[in-house]
């Protein structure tokens, strides 16, 4: 269906250049998926980069370029920029496109950008062909090698980038299974155990009479007691039942209720939109983004407050984790041979799950870690991968 209006169809040529640049901004195949995933109900840069998976910056400097070619439009919204077509330059478009299409000469290439709703906008690309002086250039033949070269160079890297991220995955879930296996261990036997002990040093301790026996016993009754409220917070810390039982938005809260009895930090917990159980995976990933998120608080960042928050909107889960603290340099820790490694970690973690990381974080004004994470991937197939 082409998309048409009265001021089109008196007028339906703009100047060649404005047309060129047009069809130059949309040339580009990441801004067509861009203008997909606007017509499937996408709005904000966050939005589209969780479907397309990219980064939210890569998004946003592709959508100023469509904004600067008049397609879309962008407005102000309560949580942030969005965007939206402008039908009427659409439609403009599509009618200077169908003239053009009517002339003889014209061999087209067909590209569909869907708008809102079931209506689509069908724009018709002429594709010259390559002149004549490149063809007929002493060079083409060495340039077409290169060519070549290069997209054999570029299909390896992507090949050994998709074995890479098995292989992440593979350790990540191996990591888990051990986790989870190590939390088990320390519940049901040494955890057992230490129990065991308690209750034999209380016998023991009724049964004597010494006073000084009695002191020796409870002193180690009391070191027993430690030991064992120890080894129930490291089986927590592994694997928490309370994400497997309850979901991720209790667990969370547990969480930092007992990070704020074990830090000097006051951590407030947010939740908005989360109505059921996510898929596992996701569960996982984002329990385990933000409890790293703490532990920097708690080591690094000196901060004496700091908030999480955990909100559905539309498909996208959106875990954040903010401090008042001393704050860092983003570029140059994430540059860092060691320091670095827990947030590489976290984002890691996340591109597992086609989510993205973003870090806001300025010397002395605090720190400000996003985590975003599509709940359905493109197609409308839900999220599943194997949970350790």
């Amino acid at each position: 269906m082409v998309v048409t209006s009265a001021d089109a169809i008196l007028n339906p040529l703009p100047p060649s250049h404005d047309l060129a640049q047009t069809l130059g901004a949309i040339s580009h195949p990441l801004r067509l998926e861009i203008l997909s995933a606007l017509g499937s109900g996408a709005s904000a840069a966050s939005e589209i980069a969780g479907e397309l998976r990219i980064e939210p910056a890569q998004a946003r400097r592709h959508l100023r370029a469509l904004v600067a070619s008049g397609l879309i439009r962008s407005y102000p919204a309560d949580d942030g920029e969005r965007f939206r077509f402008d039908e009427q330059s659409v439609a403009l478009l599509n009618a200077s496109l169908v003239s053009l299409l009517s002339r003889p000469e014209s061999s087209p290439a067909t590209a569909t950008i869907p708008l809102r709703g079931n209506n689509r906008n069908v724009l018709s690309l002429d594709v010259p062909p390559a002149p004549e002086a490149c063809a007929n250039c002493q060079n083409s033949a060495f340039v077409g090698r290169v060519l070549d070269d290069l997209d054999r160079a570029i299909a390896e890297a992507r090949e050994y980038h998709s074995r890479l991220q098995q292989l992440s995955s593979q350790v990540l879930g191996a990591h888990e299974a051990e986790r989870k296996r190590i939390a088990r261990e320390l519940h049901d036997d040494t955890a057992q155990s230490l129990t065991s002990i308690l209750v034999r040093l209380r016998l023991l301790e009724r049964s004597v009479d010494d006073s000084e026996v009695r002191q020796n016993i409870a002193e180690l009754r009391e070191l027993t007691g430690n030991a064992l409220d120890s080894v129930r917070r490291m089986a927590v810390d592994l694997r928490p039942t309370a994400l497997d039982d309850l979901g991720l938005a209790a667990a969370l809260r547990a969480y930092v209720e007992k990070f704020s009895r074990t830090w000097p930090v006051e951590v407030q917990f947010l939740t908005a939109g989360i109505r059921r159980r996510l898929p596992p995976n996701v569960e996982l990933v984002l329990y385990r983004v933000v409890q790293e998120a703490l532990t920097n608080v708690a080591k690094h960042s000196s901060a004496s407050s700091a908030q999480v928050s955990l909100k559905r909107r539309n498909n996208v889960i959106t875990a954040a984790v903010c401090d008042d603290g001393r704050g860092f340099n983003v570029e140059a820790v994430t540059r860092s041979d060691g320091s670095g490694l827990g947030l590489f970690g976290i984002k890691e973690r996340l591109l597992l799950v086609g989510g993205t990381l973003e870090i806001q974080s300025t010397p002395g004004r605090g720190t400000a870690i996003t985590a975003r994470v599509p709940v359905y991937a493109r197609g409308g197939r839900r999220v599943q991968v194997a949970n350790g």
